[in-house]
């Protein structure tokens, strides 16, 4: 019974804690829009970095926008790591290795629940053979890819001055545990025997809650040290993969002009209390920021 408490626990507490983090973000406050151009939502648009205000009377148009803008650029983001590579090239090959054997780990995973489900539904043969080699050169690529990456993120990270002075502890602890996953994974692949098939069987075992689920020493390595990353990945920073959508679509992306709703919850932060005072500023309790808006602070000469 051990590997089906260990492994549905570790998911149930990923689950629960990306919906807490989730539901925590969405409630915070409006965010300051950057409102910054190329919109990529902009039709017709976004490839010069225009927008709908410059349209002569603006607000009696029906806007329009495009989904394929937003979409290809996060593709872009997410695939190749277009920021990276203009804002810093020399860590775009490690970061991009790493990503990438993350995604494979990911379609790893998948095709090893499809060959569960056909082991359980009687499928066999050639079809089941296809999948399991498919995974098997997944698994493979995805595991030297991100150990490359991995280790080369470290030792840029520790060798390179520019980055050696602000790289915490946290940064090396979160790139050794998934080195540890992506190394562990290429020794499994090549200490076990039929690795994939171990891995249907086991998986295959998970989704029929059989009691006698097992895996061998260098597969169960590979399983746990797994499983305790997903559960420790929530409480990290690497949850952008969840929160890049709010900092982009509700912050660098959002030109929507303001309706009813945005003013009312732009009211109500406003009138939130100042509990903080300075040389230039007067609050301690007493004001909220509507009057601080509105104050003439007489700094403006120093200022």
């Amino acid at each position: 019974m051990f590997w089906l408490v260990f492994v549905f626990t570790a998911i149930a507490v990923f689950l629960a804690l990306m919906v807490y983090r989730v539901v925590a973000i969405v409630r915070m406050p409006l965010h300051l829009r950057w409102e910054l151009a190329p919109v990529p939502h902009e039709k017709g648009k976004g490839k010069y970095g225009g927008s709908y205000f410059e349209e002569y009377e603006w607000w009696k148009k029906k806007r329009r926008t495009s989904l394929a803008g937003p979409v290809a650029y996060m593709a872009k983001e997410i695939f190749l790591l277009q920021s990276v590579w203009k804002n810093n090239r020399g860590f775009w090959p490690f970061s991009f290795a790493l990503h990438t054997g993350i995604y494979l780990l990911i379609v790893t995973v998948f095709l090893h629940i499809v060959n569960a489900l056909f082991i359980i539904t009687g499928v066999t043969g050639t079809v089941l053979d296809v999948f399991r080699n498919i995974a098997a050169v997944a698994a493979l690529a995805g595991d030297i890819l991100g150990a490359i990456g991995a280790v080369g993120l470290i030792l840029k990270r520790y060798l390179d001055p520019a980055f050696r002075n602000f790289t915490t502890f946290a940064a090396y602890f979160r790139l050794v545990f998934l080195g540890a996953i992506f190394i562990s994974g290429a020794v499994a692949w090549f200490a076990v025997s039929a690795p994939m098939t171990e891995m249907s069987v086991f998986v295959k075992n998970l989704l029929t809650l059989n009691g006698g689920t097992a895996a061998v020493a260098p597969l169960a390595a590979h399983i746990i040290i797994s499983a305790l990353f997903i559960v420790y990945l929530p409480f990290t920073d690497m949850v952008h993969f969840v929160t890049k959508f709010f900092t982009y679509h509700a912050v660098r992306w959002n030109d929507a002009p303001q309706d009813s709703g945005m003013a009312e919850k732009l009211r109500g932060l406003a009138a939130q209390p100042l509990g903080w005072s300075a040389d230039h500023i007067t609050g301690g309790g007493e004001k909220n920021w509507e009057d601080l808006a509105v104050e003439d602070t007489g700094d403006r000469e120093k200022h």
